[in-house]
């Protein structure tokens, strides 16, 4: 049995490669960006980026609330 920990989860045209979610893990990011889309909107995020993000959170296997979610990409995008 394959494991999520065991898939490749670079992106193949990113430049660098930013961590993609494993197929099983693409509805986690999507509704982990739902619940936190109003508050990084308030940070001047855009749908795409929150969506970028919470791919790279879960793809990484970071776990954690919605509110450890918005603080780590807050810290995220501020440094680039």
């Amino acid at each position: 049995m394959v494991s999520h920990q065991d898939v490749p989860k670079q992106g193949e045209s990113s430049d660098p490669p930013l961590p993609q979610p494993a197929a099983a893990e693409v509805e986690s990011a999507r509704l982990l960006a739902n619940e936190a889309r109003g508050a990084l909107h308030a940070e001047g995020l855009q749908d795409t980026e929150i969506d970028r993000l919470a791919d790279e959170f879960i793809a990484e296997d970071r776990e954690g609330s919605v509110g450890t979610f918005v603080s780590w990409a807050r810290h995220r995008v501020r440094r680039g």
